[in-house]
């Protein structure tokens, strides 16, 4: 059965964000424990990850092929961007790709999702609507879109429950 947050997809300007371990950046999240807090600069000798744009990265984070997280990164969920999705590098992560002339995503970062639970719907070029099922059990927890112009493409990457960690975001 699908849990989706209630916020999911109500406004189109409320995405995640997106923070990746070791990356350079002008904003970090400090990860202690099961809470981060956001710092201009990353300290020595703690755990920081780096903003990134969201939606695009993709290569930098997953290997598509091993179906692996090559980095650690944390996803911060919107309305009150107060509660991350930490994924650790070597996780097992399932992409499931949405492709077609529109997409239309069901689901969002932080739904939990079950075998044969509806992820989306896909507009093919023959007009057919194609309706996208998941084939596995877990969180979503991040969606990549590819920038490129044409048809729309997504990949929703699918984390077992056990490799999710949930942490709390401190401003």
């Amino acid at each position: 059965m699908t849990e989706q947050t209630p916020e999911c997809h109500k406004s189109p300007y409320l995405i995640p964000q997106l923070f990746i371990e070791g990356l350079e950046s002008d904003e970090y999240l400090v990860l202690e424990d099961n809470k981060a807090r956001r710092a201009e600069t990353c300290p020595h000798g703690l755990r920081c990850f780096g903003k990134a744009i969201y939606g695009v990265e993709l290569d930098s984070i997953v290997d598509i092929v091993a179906k692996r997280c090559t980095r650690s990164f944390i996803v911060v969920l919107p309305p009150e961007y107060k509660r991350g999705l930490l994924v650790e590098a070597g996780s097992y992560l399932e992409p499931i790709p949405l492709e077609g002339m529109r997409v239309a995503l069901e689901v969002c970062e932080g739904s939990k999702v079950g075998v044969e639970d509806t992820l989306g719907f896909v507009a093919t070029r023959k007009f057919e609507v194609r309706h996208i099922r998941s084939h596995v059990e877990g969180i979503i927890v991040y969606i990549y879109s590819s920038p490129e112009s044409g048809p729309d493409r997504n990949i929703v990457l699918v984390a077992p429950e056990e490799v999710v960690k949930e942490i709390e975001i401190q401003s």
